[in-house]
């Protein structure tokens, strides 16, 4: 029978340290995609060794002091984008990204006021300053880390409106849709899908009552055509607490939530950050 000669027995401390060794001789350029893929409305949540520093296309891009970052991409982004990665030892990686091309569909809706779909001239400056309120709300670059867990969806009922939809309306083509829309009885609680800061509570000519939650580096939730709001503005609300209820203010046919995201200017797919609506 063949002996196995037996291994030395080195001293814990020794082993150790020679593990330690490997370790650290190994390049610190590991940037991982925790969650999401490369495709229109996408949101893609990485994460890189804390300390490394990474940049958006040649711009600094927030990394949480857990080394979290987010990246997303607008309903019709179709170039690739490139995130370097930089460590303290001057390592270097570039790391591209070029989003799927996605098909939209097609959704007409009637029956809306005509002062809804072709705004009367006697409001045009109201919806002007609505538009640099939901600008000034979404701009904010805050550092806390609510973009990088797991989201819930608000409300749970029958989706009646997806994003990217091109809406035809009272037969007039207008802008895409770029949210969730999601039919639920008037009053339904709406909940905070991750934790977050209140930029923006109003009322807006579009889209009636309305709530911009920060979730920081850029990451918000918008929430449309609401009955009510219960949360001021300014406020720190955690991942399940109620905001407001589901209604049908603003341009709106019936009681529903239009659930929007958003990385900074860019419009992201609710459905893509938070995954199918729980059963």
């Amino acid at each position: 029978m063949l002996k196995v000669p037996s291994l030395p027995d080195y001293p814990r401390s020794f082993v150790l340290s020679i593990l330690t060794m490997i370790v650290l001789s190994c390049p610190a350029l590991a940037l991982e995609v925790v969650q999401g893929e490369p495709v229109q409305g996408g949101m893609l949540l990485l994460k890189t060794k804390p300390g490394n520093i990474l940049t958006y296309q040649g711009e600094p891009l927030m990394v949480s002091p857990k080394g979290f970052a987010v990246i997303g991409f607008h309903r019709d982004e179709d170039t690739p984008v490139t995130i370097r990665e930089l460590t303290p030892d001057g390592s270097v990686k570039d790391h591209v990204f070029t989003p799927q091309i996605r098909k939209y569909q097609e959704q007409r809706i009637d029956g809306l006021p005509a002062k809804m779909v072709t705004p009367p001239e006697d409001v045009m400056a109201r919806i002007a300053r609505d538009r640099e309120v939901v600008k000034v709300a979404r701009a904010h670059a805050t550092p806390i880390s609510a973009f990088s867990t797991p989201f819930i969806w608000p409300v749970h009922g029958i989706i009646t409106g997806v994003y990217g939809s091109r809406r035809i309306l009272n037969g007039e083509p207008r802008a895409p849709h770029y949210g969730i829309d999601i039919a639920a009885s008037k009053g339904t609680p709406v909940k905070a899908p991750a934790d977050g800061v209140i930029r923006m509570a109003d009322d807006l000519y579009f889209t009636g009552w309305t709530i911009i939650l920060d979730h920081g580096h850029g990451l918000s939730s918008t929430f449309l055509h609401l009955d009510t709001i219960d949360v001021p503005l300014g406020a720190t609300v955690r991942q399940g607490e109620i905001i407001g209820t589901v209604g049908s203010s603003g341009r709106s046919t019936g009681a529903h939530l239009d659930w929007r995201i958003n990385l900074f200017s860019k419009r992201l797919d609710p459905m893509l950050v938070a995954g199918p609506m729980p059963e």
